[in-house]
């Protein structure tokens, strides 16, 4: 039901801001659950193991993606004082 306040409109019903929604946490269980088990059965090394050498590329770069941090992009900024600088100027300055 929705409730207007002051002009603006109030949630009265459902979930609670910050509970965590119940299917995700169960779906996310049961994967993690799946997949613990095919990783310690050894199957997932003889799998990654069969496949082309082009694929088992791919694959580990997908993998790596949940385990290694993106690097973020980096500005530089190169302001030089003296732009009109020459040889003979330098020279002079370290004699």
């Amino acid at each position: 039901m929705v409730k207007t306040v002051n002009g603006k409109t109030v949630k009265t019903g459902g979930r609670v801001k910050g509970t965590p929604n119940k299917a995700t946490v169960l779906n996310k269980k049961a994967i993690e659950k799946l997949l613990e088990q095919y990783n310690s059965s050894g199957m997932f090394s003889q799998d990654f193991l069969s496949l082309e050498p082009r694929d088992r590329i791919m694959i580990a770069e997908r993998l790596i993606q949940y385990t290694t941090p993106k690097m973020q992009s980096t500005s530089v900024d190169l302001s030089m004082e003296n732009t009109e600088c020459t040889i003979d100027v330098m020279l002079k300055k370290l004699s």
